[in-house]
């Protein structure tokens, strides 16, 4: 009985550290931005990374949460990935639209 203790105990926290790397792979918690810049070059390269935002000419300026779209798009449906993609990157909070159809 002496020697199943230590083992039940390495036991458990071998197991308590593999669930909780688990729970937490694929998260960054500590790399999010927090100025505008950072925010913006985050939602810049989001945009410049999507396979139907990447074809058009777009930039994202940042001041306080708010982000302002500028540039062309080829058509509607890249204007509204473009605006998808900004409303979910962190830090951003409203989306100003002030692209134009090629």
């Amino acid at each position: 009985m002496n020697k199943t203790l230590p083992f039940l105990a390495v036991l458990a926290a071998s197991l308590f550290a593999f669930c909780g790397c688990a729970a937490l792979e694929g998260q960054d918690l500590g790399d999010e931005p927090t100025t505008d810049e950072g925010i913006a070059a985050l939602a810049n390269s989001r945009l410049n990374d999507d396979a139907m935002t990447a074809r058009a000419t777009l930039s994202v300026e940042v001041d306080n949460g708010l982000a302002i779209l500028h540039g062309t798009v080829p058509d509607q449906a890249a204007r509204q990935r473009a605006i998808q993609l900004l409303e979910g990157t962190p830090g951003i909070y409203e989306v100003l639209d002030r692209t134009r159809l090629r």
